[in-house]
């Protein structure tokens, strides 16, 4: 047996699908594409040809208060200029210092209340405003 070192993709329930269609597109270049014919309502979005978000359909806004997972993760770098983006599309976010393993994790929750992290290795925070950014409105 043989388990693949990598995630094939999250599962994520939305009440406004067109919203977080374009907030996944805006803040982390995700595409809409193929989805198979399933009988509920959904969207795959896409990076780099890899359907990673699974978008559900739900009725109601989804409780985020106590979720079972988290959060999840991808890796990235330019973090100076993942900062500015966020910041040009007035996303807020924290940056948290993973110890030991020298990563800084760019903390965001998406309009749902869904949070995720971009990581970063921590020699990209040279020089860079880690400081915590708040948004004066949510996409």
């Amino acid at each position: 047996m043989n388990i693949t070192p990598a995630l094939n993709h999250i599962n994520l329930k939305t009440h406004d699908m067109n919203r977080i269609i374009r907030f996944y597109g805006d803040v982390l270049g995700f595409k809409p594409g193929y989805r198979p014919p399933f009988s509920s309502t959904g969207c795959w979005m896409y990076l780099d040809n890899n359907p990673l978000i699974h978008l559900v359909q739900i009725d109601t806004p989804p409780k985020n208060d106590d979720p079972a997972v988290n959060h999840f993760a991808l890796t990235g770098s330019g973090l100076g200029e993942f900062l500015k983006h966020l910041q040009g599309l007035d996303v807020s976010y924290n940056v948290a210092i993973a110890p030991e393993i020298d990563l800084r994790q760019v903390e965001v929750l998406d309009p749902d209340g869904n949070m995720f992290e971009v990581l970063f290795k921590g020699v990209e925070a040279e020089g860079v405003d880690v400081s915590p950014f708040k948004s004066t409105r949510h996409l």
